[in-house]
């Protein structure tokens, strides 16, 4: 890829040019013409849009108001320097075809237009570095012994150079007092080092050692899930324990049934002496008349009489016995009602227990821990 270079100049009422364009390639170009041709005003021109260092208006030609330089580079950026009248501005065509007018320009160059020239190189005193057109003096010759060794150095960068070699011999003074210091610390290192030459075998015991303990604590992670079963299978033996417990009472329950069903017999054996019972209240009645009226009518004196209130009394003490039997059958049915409403508590009780007993039985099952052979929970021995 070709650098970037000067591609072309116009100079525009610039102090003998009415209008010059001037085409360059790139490398060297040879500007070739007879004296006050106009070569040296070609050079002013140039440095004049690098550098604005031209005053005043003494450079528009005569005759006109108004001068331009038009400075176009390879990558189709161009500069256009104008000056005359009120006019004195930068205009800058960017590489987009975009231009920029900077008015009323100073001393200095505008930033964005130094940029797009490529920052023209000054010297120390503010001048192009390596210019001279036929008024100025000599290049090099002319230097004072004190100026010509800076030139040197400043174009052909020697003083750079200088100056880094200096850099580079401070730098390597630098690092061999610390390569020193670091070969001395690593020497003490080593005599330290000397001093631990037992931990190598210590390493291999606490790797031994932590391969044991990591043994150890699998063995402690078994030892906690046992324990962790041996609990559950101790619940479930409570659970079981009180399973049984229940199941007794269930058998009681039946047992109460059964005893509940011979009361039921005995019940209505009762009725039927609760209605002999009532047949001889109304005969004790009868006799109690009977007998007011044979104290009332002395029927006392007649055998016959004596007869039929033996027979009455006979009646009386059947009744007497009736009633306590009766007495004691109202007891007997308080105390079955009561029976009755306890029994139908216990079917309740009994009829959920073999329903826990039953989602029990499912679980222990589900979780491994149900004998099926022998029907019954797997229980660890205390």
């Amino acid at each position: 890829m070709s650098s970037r270079y000067i591609e072309e100049v116009q100079l525009i009422n610039f102090q003998d040019h009415a209008d010059t364009t001037i085409n360059f390639t790139n490398g060297i170009n040879l500007i070739v013409g007879s004296s006050d041709a106009g070569k040296s005003a070609v050079l002013r021109a140039l440095n004049y849009v690098f550098h604005n260092s031209m005053k005043g208006d003494s450079f528009i030609r005569v005759g006109t108001s108004e001068c331009s330089v038009r400075v176009k580079f390879s990558d189709n950026i161009e500069v256009t320097r104008i000056k005359g009248g009120d006019v004195n501005s930068y205009i800058l065509k960017d590489i987009d075809g975009n231009n920029h007018t900077y008015s009323k320009v100073g001393q200095t160059v505008p930033e964005p237009v130094r940029k797009a020239l490529g920052d023209p190189p000054l010297d120390d005193k503010k001048k192009p570095i390596s210019y001279a057109d036929q008024m100025s003096s000599l290049f090099l010759v002319d230097l004072s012994p004190t100026d010509l060794p800076r030139t040197l150095s400043e174009l052909t960068g020697i003083q750079n150079l200088q100056t880094a070699a200096e850099l580079l011999q401070k730098n390597s003074r630098s690092f061999d007092r610390s390569i020193k210091d670091k070969n001395e610390k690593n020497d003490k290192l080593k005599i330290n080092l000397e001093n631990y030459s037992y931990v190598d075998n210590d390493l291999e015991k606490i790797q031994d050692i932590e391969s044991k303990l990591k043994v150890i604590e699998q063995d402690n992670e078994k030892v906690k899930l046992a324990r962790g079963f041996i609990e559950v299978n101790n619940e479930i033996a409570k659970e079981a324990k009180k399973i049984k417990e229940s199941l007794a009472k269930d058998k009681i329950i039946l047992d109460i049934k059964e005893n509940f069903n011979s009361l039921n017999e005995s019940f209505q054996l009762f009725a039927k002496a609760k209605s002999y019972f009532q047949i001889h209240a109304t005969y004790i009645k009868e006799y109690k008349k009977k007998k007011a009226e044979a104290d009332t009518l002395e029927l006392f004196l007649s055998e016959e009489n004596k007869n039929n209130f033996t027979s009455m009394s006979d009646k009386l003490q059947k009744a007497n016995k009736a009633e306590s039997y009766l007495n004691k059958n109202n007891n007997l049915s308080e105390k079955i009602d009561g029976l009755k409403v306890n029994i139908t508590k216990e079917k309740n009780k009994a009829t959920q227990l073999k329903k826990d007993l039953k989602e029990l039985k499912e679980q222990l099952q589900s979780s491994g821990n149900w004998c099926d052979a022998c029907d019954r929970p797997l229980i660890e021995n205390e």
